[in-house]
């Protein structure tokens, strides 16, 4: 490469592993999947958190939730933590960001020399109302126009000022809503096309950083109505093979988020009503949707890089925060818990290699590493706190790539290892946890954390997993002593 290249991290919140086109032919995400196949493809790829503000916390910091001091929904990142943009920022890259961060209460320096942030779903009631820190998740000290986003003005220039405006309700069916208005206004067409705009208009001459961040396919599920729902037949989508009654083998919180679908018989272990089939196809049919509307924005982004001759020298990654239940065990959205359906997510490079083969790279990822990869590529020494492997060794041919035999979770005060055939997931001050054989039982029907033949095999995830939280403490690399013996 003759100059540092140019970095686009391209996120989506809230998409599941499965729902892309090269995992799920079900799933119309051409755009995508031609990129992907110039990509290092992680069919393993995992988030460290299954919810936004840890979730997107580990990615900024490249330090897991317990370790960056944000392992909660509502646990702002302190201010005293480093984001991997600011690194990038003080080393000559020119750093922006459009679409949704949610830093939520945050001080911290973000790290952007240009910041168009766009975390709403969808408009306040009334534009001009003093706008508390519950609606828009940001510090009291923020004025009413600091509060408000370029994309709530959009809307309110154009008229737009409440979502019932923008969607409605479809019918009984869970998080479904139908779009009403011109695409142009929809959250992801509107990030997408600032996405075209910048690099068209606004793009540096030095080396650049763009994250391009969608707020979809996050609830609301409102694919209905766009130009994309056409493409669906929901009565051809799959429907989930796992069942809402697996729910009573898994620890009884599972049930809270149940019961937002199904009303349930706890006692009796049975499920009285839930979903029916027609309602999750169109709920899927819904989200898919809203997936192949960023897939076309993805494709225009992509064709304006071309277009500026900024494409082969240009890094691409590619990822969500979390995934979705989307179906599975009677539910939607997301829980703490470690679940499969939450945990793992879509995720590829597209090198800054001009021609470069695309492949597919079976070992564990995280998304923490995010922060590594990116100031490895730009030539900059990765700090000692942070994760420290760069995912660029599985495109730089330096060497044999470092592979990880197992990933590591988290979600508050739970913890969880997944091996290639087993995962464990442990719960702090509890007599319960899971244990899964993920080769025999991919989506997680079966816990088998009481199995007594399977004692030996839970012991020895203990402690690969004891082993991990270990490795990831602070300074965990420095010596005891010079002068007492090495253990």
């Amino acid at each position: 490469m003759s100059k540092k290249p140019n970095i686009l991290f391209i996120m989506t919140d809230q998409q599941r592993h499965d729902a892309i086109g090269y995992r799920n032919p079900e799933v119309l995400t051409p755009h995508l999947d031609r990129l992907a196949a110039e990509s290092v493809v992680f069919t393993n790829g995992y988030t460290s958190n299954p919810s936004c503000i840890p979730a997107r916390a580990a990615i900024f910091t490249g330090r897991y939730p317990s370790q960056c001091g944000a392992p909660t929904y509502m646990t702002p990142l302190p201010d005293y933590e480093q984001t991997f943009m600011s690194i990038l920022r003080d080393n000559g890259y020119h750093t922006a960001v459009i679409g949704k961060q949610h830093f939520w209460k945050t001080k911290v320096d973000k790290g952007y020399d240009y910041m168009d942030i766009v975390d709403e779903h969808f408009p306040p009631k009334v534009i001009s109302k003093e706008l508390d820190e519950r609606e828009f998740g940001l510090p009291q000290h923020l004025t009413v126009s600091d509060r408000v986003s370029s994309y709530v003005s959009f809307l309110a220039d154009s008229g737009f000022t409440e979502g019932a405006q923008l969607f409605e309700k479809v019918g009984a069916t869970k998080e479904v809503y139908r779009w009403k208005v011109e695409e142009k206004y929809h959250i992801d067409a509107y990030v997408g096309n600032r996405g075209v705009e910048w690099i068209q208009n606004s793009r540096p001459s030095e080396p650049w950083f763009l994250t391009l961040s969608f707020p979809g396919p996050h609830t609301p599920f409102d694919g209905i109505g766009l130009p994309d729902e056409a493409l669906y037949d929901e009565s051809k989508l799959s429907l989930p093979t796992t069942e809402p009654e697996d729910i009573f083998k898994k620890p009884g919180h599972f049930q809270s988020l149940l019961r937002r679908y199904c009303e349930i018989d706890p006692e009796a272990k049975k499920i009285v009503s839930r979903m029916s089939d027609d309602e999750l196809r169109l709920m899927r049919k819904s989200y898919y949707a809203n997936v192949t509307l960023i897939d076309r924005k993805v494709g225009e982004v992509v064709e304006a890089l071309k277009s500026a001759g900024e494409y082969d020298n240009t890094m691409i990654i590619y990822l969500s925060d979390h995934g979705d239940f989307m179906g599975d065990f009677g539910m939607a959205q997301k829980m703490q818990c470690v679940s499969e359906q939450l945990m793992r997510i879509p995720y590829f490079i597209k090198p800054p290699v001009a021609g470069f083969e695309g492949y597919r790279e079976e070992s564990f990822v995280s998304s923490v590493e995010v922060a590594a990869t990116c100031l490895t590529a730009g030539g900059i020494e990765v700090p000692g706190n942070m994760s420290p492997r760069s995912l660029t060794q599985f495109f730089d041919k330096d060497g044999e790539p470092e592979r990880w035999e197992d990933i590591y979770l988290e979600a508050r005060d739970i913890r969880g290892i997944r091996s290639k055939q087993y995962k464990l997931v442990y719960y702090a001050e509890r007599e319960y946890g899971e244990l899964y054989d993920l080769l025999n039982d991919p989506e997680e029907r079966d816990n088998l954390w009481s199995r007594e033949d399977l004692q030996s095999v839970k012991q020895e995830l203990m402690k690969r997993l004891m082993d991990r939280i270990i490795q990831i403490g602070q300074n965990v690399h420095v010596i005891w002593h010079p002068s007492v013996p090495a253990i």
